[in-house]
Parts: C-alpha cells; sequence; structure tokens
C-alpha cells in the first residue's frame, strides 16, 4: 500500500474503545495524516472512567494529527450495550458528514465481542458508500494469528514512534500494554512485506 489515497483524501477510522485505533492502527492513520488526508478517528463508547479517557483520547488523537468523535460520550457503556440499530444510524450520520475515501475498522475475526460488533456496524453503515475499506486487529497476539495477515501491508516506517507515542497518550491503560510487543509485532510484519516496520490489514473492499 505504497500510495492509499488520492492528495486531501479523506479517512474515517472506527474503534471501540479508546486506544484500539491507536494500537491497530496508528501508524497507517499518522502516515495517512502526514501526506496530507483529512483523518476522522471515531471512538464508539468508553467503558469506564470516561472523563480521563476522553482526554487521552484527544491526546492520542492530536499527536496523530486527525479529529476526534466520541459516539457515546454521555455515560460509561460497552459497544455491546447499544442496539445496533442505532450504532449503524449513528455511524451513517458519520459517514454521510465525512464521506470517506477509505475508511478503517474491526476486523470480524477480532475475539473481543465490541470489536467484531464495530465491524459488523461499520460494513452496515457503509452499504451505500462508495470508499476503500480496510479491518485491523487491535492487539498484537490476535494479529500474530490472523488469517488476515498477508493480505495487505502498510509502510510505517516513518510513523512507528508516532504510533507508540499516541499510545503512551493513554496513560490510565499503560500498563496494561506491552509497547515493545507492539514494535516487535511491527518489525516482524516489516520482514514479511519488505518494509523497516509494517501494520497488516485485511482488504474488505478495494478500488483498483
Amino acid at each position: 500500500m505504497n500510495r492509499l489515497l488520492k492528495e486531501n483524501g479523506r479517512v474515517l477510522a472506527f474503534g471501540a474503545h479508546p486506544d484500539d485505533l491507536e494500537v491497530g492502527a496508528g501508524g497507517l492513520l499518522a502516515r495517512l495524516s502526514q501526506e496530507g488526508a483529512e483523518v476522522t478517528m471515531v471512538v464508539v463508547s468508553i467503558p469506564s472512567n470516561t472523563a480521563v479517557r476522553k482526554q487521552e483520547a484527544q491526546a492520542g488523537a492530536d499527536i496523530i494529527d486527525a479529529d476526534l468523535f466520541v459516539l457515546y460520550e454521555d455515560k460509561p457503556c460497552r459497544v455491546e450495550d447499544i442496539p445496533m440499530h442505532e450504532l449503524v444510524r449513528r455511524m451513517d450520520n458519520i459517514v454521510g458528514d465525512v464521506r470517506p475515501d477509505l475508511v478503517i475498522t474491526h476486523s470480524a475475526f477480532d475475539l473481543h465481542w465490541d470489536h467484531s460488533l464495530v465491524n459488523r456496524a461499520t460494513v452496515s453503515a457503509l452499504r451505500r458508500t462508495p470508499c476503500d475499506l480496510l479491518a485491523f486487529l487491535s492487539s498484537p497476539e490476535m494479529n500474530a494469528q490472523s488469517r488476515a495477515i498477508g493480505q495487505c501491508f502498510a509502510d510505517i516506517t516513518h510513523t512507528m514512534e508516532t504510533k507508540i507515542a499516541a499510545i503512551k497518550a493513554h496513560q490510565s491503560q499503560v500498563a496494561k500494554f506491552d509497547l515493545e510487543s507492539n514494535r516487535d509485532l511491527a518489525r516482524a510484519m516489516g520482514r514479511m512485506s519488505g518494509y523497516g516496520f509494517a501494520e497488516a490489514y485485511e482488504a474488505l473492499r478495494v478500488r483498483v
């Protein structure tokens, strides 16, 4: 994926919770922003500690140089607490506002139930929207085992440290992260694809 978008393209990324996008797609989102794309990061829900985690999500988006939108910010909840038709309706509105050229979302193969629900809602919300669609896995362990590995790779050699900095912005969660695992996985994906560091994606819809 040497060139994903035309100049000044629009990118819309959906993550179930704060930090999911930084871990799963932070390198590519930062790269696309550096290349001139308008990047919008959407966090669907915040399960707990709402005020702190929203601040951290904003800090991560600022590092990536993306706009941030939190879909459900009024009270703590998980994606599974949201009726699917309501989630799709809200995603429909965002898709209509952004009119994306590329959408990035969770993989349907993700083992976290909230993540797979976001995939299902994203695909439904894009049913009438002509755009490219990529899916990621939001943990090094799942990514390493995914059947999606090898479908396509994004070169993040020049944005690897931006990705790590964006993950670190989630201070309340840092103790749960093994940052070196993220770097090691990106290095391994780079070996497979011929880059210094890379992220692997499942290509759900690509226009050529």
